[in-house]
């Protein structure tokens, strides 16, 4: 465990561990939260639930890719490579979950977003004593309410309260419209039922705030390809040509990973 101490709402936390499979992601998270490498375990489909540090909150989403309207929506479904079976393996009970329900094949072909079955192995054998999951806003849309519904009963299963709300980072100090769904599980022995979201609030913060005045040049757009697209936005009138030259791209964009972290309060 690090030892460096946190405050969480007037709790001191510590980090337990995180998981994170990528290289230089590790490298950035451990630098903005001043925790070291040592505690990554890697990737969360080769962890060992029965082998982990104790620990009392998890926080964490599965990728979003696969819910996401920007994506492919393939959603949680697995596809056996033997037999060609697709399932949702929220379908299968915990136990019998890595094999194809149809041939028993353990050859599978799983989305990234399926990693959420990952998040209730680790609770299964751990229980901690709460956590929070975050997803984007799709995965309690139509297309899959019904696989967010089967997490849920799931996490009821393992003995957790569940509390879910789609809540915009710009209602909450972030200059950013962005919707995500947030999950809160409490067990039930725990719960005293008074949960509640916060309430938006607009602290005044837009995002000429938080943009640099000076962009060193290796961040701007300078291709043909990206000046055609700039040429036809500012024809069809939806860039004004005065302001067409501060477009650029790099150190502005959000990056969905699934990144896992397991505190102990």
């Amino acid at each position: 465990m690090t030892n460096k101490t946190r405050v969480l709402k007037g709790k001191n936390y510590e980090l337990v561990n995180f998981c994170e499979f990528d290289k230089y992601a590790t490298k950035s998270y451990c630098a903005v939260h001043g925790v070291d490498e040592s505690l990554n375990l890697g990737d969360i489909t080769k962890v060992d639930e029965n082998n982990l540090k104790p620990f009392t909150m998890i926080c964490g989403g599965s990728p979003c890719q696969d819910f996401s309207t920007s994506g492919k929506q393939a959603g949680s479904m697995w596809k056996c490579k033997d037999c060609q079976h697709e399932y949702n393996p929220l379908t299968v009970h915990f136990p019998t979950r890595d094999k194809c329900p149809n041939c028993s094949s353990c050859n599978l072909d799983k989305t990234r977003s399926s990693l959420l079955v990952e998040w209730l192995r680790i609770i299964k054998a751990n229980k901690p004593k709460w956590g929070i999951y975050e997803n984007v806003k799709n995965i309690v849309g139509k297309k899959f309410k019904e696989t967010f519904d089967m997490f849920i009963n799931e996490l009821h299963e393992y003995g957790y309260n569940t509390y879910w709300q789609v809540l915009n980072a710009k209602n909450y100090g972030i200059p950013q419209n962005r919707e995500r769904v947030y999950l809160i599980i409490i067990k039930k022995e725990l719960d005293n039922g008074q949960f509640k979201f916060p309430k938006p609030f607009d602290n005044g913060k837009r995002i000429k705030d938080v943009l640099e005045d000076e962009v060193d040049d290796k961040y701007y757009i300078n291709t043909p390809k990206a000046q055609e697209l700039i040429d036809d936005l500012i024809s069809s009138g939806k860039l004004d040509k005065d302001i067409s030259n501060t477009i650029r791209t790099g150190g502005r964009g959000s990056i969905d990973r699934h990144q896992w972290d397991m505190v102990q309060v």
